[in-house]
């Protein structure tokens, strides 16, 4: 029973298969009204009223399958209603194949796209009656023709009735089993779809949770430094004011500390409150020096896969705590992303002070291995490492390049524009 279901209800035809449905019934009109008129031709058989009935009557079975998936229960009845007029009326007519064929496609339209249940069951029982009783009707009372001398193993009428019963069981059960066939497979389609779409919802929000949360750590990454700038304001102020009477000129030197460590605070602060757009702080939390771009050079490892090799290139000049501290994210983040995922023997990571581009002054920090991948960053393992380091290169104003390499392996490349002046 369980290949008989029919608990979903399938969704209603799209324009274009209407439009095809329409085209199809115009197609199948035409070719319905030329079968008679070559059958007619070459066997001599009545055309029925005023010879233009046989043409009708085709005609109307083939424009029924224009709305053979829009509404599959009233085509069959109506193509089941003209095959047994045609049937009684048009008896040499009968057997052309177009209006067989009709019925054939009524029926399957029927169990493929039916969306009630019952009154499939119904109608089809019906159909099914009707047609087997009007078949052994007109065997009964010798509507097929005349039969001939017996010759084999059955009565001819016997061997007739078995003959017509087993064509027709299979031609009415075939196109039953095919619809309901149909309707299975798009029901599978349905479920397999919905469960996409369950899963790409639930990616996305996942994604979304994963870089709110980064915006998070890279707030209060922020926040660490910040912090540390104003300690420092403090620190600062408070000498100045001891010394302001006895030593003016130290003094005047705190205050410029003050001054420059006030500017850069107020600078990285800004970056906070416009990444904290609404995540949500959490409690506090006791952590020690956050790192920076010196400390790029301590993620070298030779002594377990990869290994990882540091190269300097340019002249060091001085960066901003937060910007060394995103540099420093984005090597360990794509670092770890290398273990997880691929491969590679060995990865390098190029830091790179760029002064004469004629630009302003930049710094870049470049991780490459050397593959191959075994599986895409992030989507394997369900993080997000990678959308956080975009975030990062963003916040400071810098670019992101991120990718397989054509040579194999894969590249994070992460590039962020400096004030000397603010560093």
């Amino acid at each position: 029973m369980g290949r008989l279901d029919r608990s979903w209800t399938r969704p209603r035809p799209t324009r274009a298969q209407v439009r095809t449905d329409v085209l199809v019934g115009l197609l199948a009109a035409v070719v319905s009204v030329a079968s008679v008129e070559v059958f007619a031709s070459a066997s001599g058989a009545s055309t029925g009223w005023k010879g233009i009935e046989a043409y009708v009557w085709f005609g109307i079975c083939g424009l029924a399958l224009c709305g053979r998936r829009r509404f599959p229960i009233t085509v069959l009845l109506v193509v089941s209603a003209v095959f047994i007029v045609i049937g009684e009326r048009l008896l040499e007519l009968g057997v052309v194949f177009t209006v067989q064929m009709t019925l054939f496609a009524a029926l399957y339209a029927a169990w493929a796209w039916s969306r009630r249940p019952r009154a499939l069951w119904a109608v089809t029982g019906l159909v099914l009656v009707g047609m087997f009783g009007w078949l052994v009707w007109s065997l009964n009372n010798g509507t097929m023709g005349p039969l001939g001398e017996q010759t084999g193993l059955l009565p001819p009428k016997v061997a007739l009735v078995v003959y017509s019963l087993a064509i027709n069981v299979a031609y009415f059960f075939g196109a039953i089993a095919w619809g309901q066939s149909a309707y299975l497979s798009a029901r599978r389609s349905a479920l397999v779809e919905d469960q996409r779409e369950r899963e790409r919802a639930v990616q996305g929000l996942e994604q979304q949770q994963a870089v709110q949360a980064e915006r998070v750590r890279i707030a209060r990454d922020l926040h660490d430094v910040v912090a540390h700038h104003v300690s420092g304001i403090g620190v600062q102020a408070a000498g100045a004011g001891r010394l302001l009477e006895a030593r003016p000129e130290r003094a005047r030197e705190a205050l410029t500390a003050i001054e420059t460590s006030s500017r850069q605070a107020v600078s990285q602060m800004h970056q906070i409150v416009g990444l904290l757009r609404s995540a949500e702080e959490a409690g506090p939390a006791d952590r020690g020096p956050q790192p920076g771009i010196a400390d790029i050079e301590a993620l070298a490892v030779t002594t377990e896969r990869p290994a990882v090799v540091v190269d300097v290139v340019g002249a060091p000049f001085p960066v901003p705590d937060t910007v060394g501290l995103s540099l420093y994210r984005v090597a360990q983040e794509a670092l770890s992303n290398v273990r997880r995922h691929s491969g590679a023997p060995s990865a390098r990571i190029t830091l790179r002070y760029l002064t004469d581009s004629g630009e302003r002054p930049a710094v870049e920090v470049e991780v490459l291995d050397d593959g191959p991948t075994r599986t895409a960053p992030d989507e394997a393992s369900g993080g997000f490492g990678l959308d956080g380091i975009r975030e990062r290169a963003a916040m400071h104003g810098g670019i992101a390049d991120i990718g397989p390499r054509p040579t194999g392996g894969y590249r994070v490349r992460v590039r962020i524009p400096v004030d000397q002046e603010d560093a």
